[in-house]
């Protein structure tokens, strides 16, 4: 399922099916719409694609889709602009086969490209310094979604451990072939990490 095809494009806009239920299609088996299943409390949705062929590697092909910031003009711009669909699976493959926490990918970003990050949190915030509706955070977060539609990142739904409990379930983030979710996982909590990668963190 999902390796990486080394291409990026723009993730179908979601469609707004009756009693608020979303769908896209696989970008691979475009005759079948798939109804999006959330993941956690801020809107993300999960799409699985069952079927076993035609997909860049056998299986399975799952994506998700993080809602997009009140302004959302200009956002593939910037992420095009800050090259996140190269930097963010180089810095995911350099965890090696596991399955790498949110907030551990988002951490390696900031420490890999500082000045990126820092103008992200003036532009969008983050949680580690108020509370916000749409954060850096949540950016990084649309961004490997979109990259996971095509399969240059894997995604896996997962537990939030440590500051990030909060959320209660986050995602997490490998790239092919698949790791074993259930003995190659990198979570926060193991990392012993701490918020002061985040320019005016008040944790």
């Amino acid at each position: 399922m999902r390796k990486s095809l080394g291409v990026v494009a723009q993730v179908t806009p979601l469609s707004v099916l009756p009693y608020g239920v979303s769908m896209q299609v696989c970008p691979f088996h475009a005759d079948e719409g798939i109804v999006g299943v959330p993941v956690g409390s801020d809107g993300t949705l999960s799409f699985t694609c069952d079927r076993t062929r035609g997909h860049p590697t056998p299986g399975l092909h799952i994506w998700v889709v993080v809602p997009a910031p009140p302004e959302l003009d200009g956002m593939s711009g910037l992420g095009a602009e800050l090259g996140l669909h190269v930097e963010l699976p180089a810095l995911i493959s350099q965890f090696g086969s596991r399955w790498v926490e949110f907030g551990v990918v988002e951490h390696a970003y900031a420490h890999a490209r500082p000045d990126d990050f820092a103008m992200l949190v003036a532009r969008y915030s983050h949680t580690a310094i108020a509370a916000s509706r749409y954060t850096v955070s949540a950016f990084i977060a649309r961004t490997l979604g979109d990259l996971s539609k095509w399969g240059n990142v894997l995604f896996h739904d997962g537990p939030a451990t440590g500051r990030w409990a909060y959320n209660s379930r986050i995602s997490w983030w490998s790239v092919a072939p698949e790791p074993d979710w259930e003995t190659a996982r990198l979570s926060w909590a193991d990392t012993g990490l701490t918020m002061d990668y985040v320019p005016g963190s008040v944790e």
